[in-house]
């Protein structure tokens, strides 16, 4: 338990703002706490870019977590373990609660914390998978408090810095180590960089560990059969590479030509990269309420406002995909019912148009009874339909058959979660695993009855030719 606090922190930090009492007393409540402490310090600064500070940051094997959605005006990156624990199992996001809540219950905290994703702030990178399944895989699940983090909301921007604190510290020496952790990341010349290009990276041949289409007709002979009602099959494609990538400038590109979805990166020792451009999204929690969505259905973008029309307007009124739609739909509705998230409020069905491709997207939104913490809406809901399929555990058993490897962090999760209980979490998908001399390109599609297999790989072309254009400037596999 943390101790009592008797000295008020600083409600707002800035670069002048004295904050020797504020580790003076940290340091005098860890010496009689039996837990380490740790202090956490929120200081709002000039205009900052979270992806540029993190490429000019990062080494090579830190974990870092980066999250954009340009078109909400939104970016968030940190990096470096101050705190990290690993779970499997069913019940890892069971086991997660419990730890973020130890973690949190340890903290003090400085500055304002009225933005979401301000003050400490736990990130959060789960598998496919429940468990990990061979050394190549990542942990299933993974949570760690970040050394430093940054935040860009609107015209607002944060520095966010954690530190360790033992009864033994000097309180001038942490202010000293605070300072200098400040002005590395608001002192740094981005301009230094320079712009590079992808273009001339070479990709082998890909490597494709399964007949796509001729699982496919696998899935669906089990469909016909009453076996289950859709499952998602998912494309993994390897390739060598002429170089290494660069992670960071492909999320760059990425930000710019998907402004309406979330570039990421993710990254875990000796787990390399995983960067993409996800239109999905899990979960919002503002503490109070739940927001989450069911995208399902897909469809090229046309060439002209009418055959654009045409095709969207086919996408909402195709037999085949209104099916899809509406299994997403009830399956996460009798998820969150299963928590007792019993007031789900369906919106009405819209477009979701993006510079490739097309979707059916549907927002849901419930409130969210007391006692009931965010990780346990992640369990309820994660896999999805969109990702897995339904029946849930039919479908899930008929993925690792078909398949036949991890799928990692492809269309697992990833987010963060703030000691005020709000919190975004998404679906990767639209990515690539980059590691020093490889890159692993992941895409899938649904299948309901009316699915064909041809029409099926068709769909996750489109979804792969996003990242082969940033990367290589083409839109075609290697080889076609």
């Amino acid at each position: 338990m943390k101790p009592e606090v008797t000295k008020p922190a600083p409600a707002h930090c800035d670069a002048s703002t004295d904050l020797l009492p504020f580790f003076s007393q940290a340091v005098s409540l860890a010496s009689v706490s039996p837990d380490p402490l740790i202090a956490s310090i929120t200081v709002e600064t000039t205009y900052s870019d979270p992806l540029a500070i993190l490429e000019e940051i990062h080494h090579p094997n830190d974990p870092i977590c980066y999250l954009e959605r340009p078109s909400g005006e939104f970016s968030i990156a940190c990096g470096e373990y101050l705190a990290h624990a690993s779970f499997e199992g069913a019940d890892r996001f069971t086991k997660a609660r419990k730890w973020a809540d130890s973690t949190f219950s340890r903290i003090f905290m400085a500055g304002d914390h009225h933005n979401p994703g301000t003050g400490p702030t736990l990130f959060l990178s789960a598998t496919f998978e429940e468990e990990k399944e061979d050394h190549s895989s990542p942990p299933a699940l993974q949570v760690f408090l970040p050394r430093w983090q940054v935040l860009r909301k609107g015209g607002s921007h944060f520095v966010i810095i954690n530190q360790s604190i033992d009864g033994k510290d000097d309180p001038e020496g942490l202010v000293a180590a605070f300072r200098h952790s400040i002005d590395l990341i608001r002192g740094m010349n981005h301009d230094l960089a320079g712009p590079v290009s992808q273009s001339s990276v070479q990709l082998g041949p890909p490597r494709e560990e399964f007949d796509y289409e001729r699982a496919v007709e696998k899935a669906l002979g089990r469909i016909h059969a009453g076996d289950i009602s859709k499952v998602v099959l998912a494309r993994k494609l390897t390739f060598e590479t002429s170089r290494p990538l660069r992670p960071f400038s492909i999320a760059h590109a990425l930000r710019e030509r998907f402004p309406e979805c979330f570039t990421f990166c993710l990254a875990t020792p000796e787990q390399g990269i995983m960067v993409g451009a996800t239109p999905e999204t899990l979960a919002r929690v503002s503490g109070r309420f739940l927001e989450t969505e069911a995208l399902a259905g897909s469809a090229p973008r046309g060439p002209s406002a009418g055959k654009d029309a045409h095709l969207g307007k086919t996408l909402l009124g195709r037999e085949k995909e209104v099916l899809e739609h509406r299994l997403v739909i009830e399956s996460i509705k009798r998820r969150l019912d299963s928590i007792g998230l019993s007031d789900c409020e369906e919106g009405r069905s819209r477009l979701l148009r993006l510079a490739n491709l097309q979707h059916v997207r549907t927002p849901l939104r419930a409130s969210i009874p007391s006692g009931i913490h965010p990780f346990e809406t992640l369990c309820a809901l994660h896999p999805t339909p969109a990702m897995g399929g339904t029946p849930r555990e039919s479908a899930l058993s008929l993925v690792r058959e078909l398949e036949g490897s991890p799928r990692g962090w492809y269309s697992g999760v990833a987010g963060w979660l703030d000691s005020k209980g709000r919190g975004e979490f998404i679906v990767p998908i639209r990515c690539g695993k980059i590691l020093p001399d490889s890159l692993t390109l992941y895409a899938g599609a649904g299948l309901v009855e009316g699915s064909v297999p041809a029409q099926e790989k068709t769909e996750t072309d489109w979804k792969l030719q996003a990242m082969l254009e940033v990367i290589t400037g083409k839109t075609t596999l290697p080889g076609e």
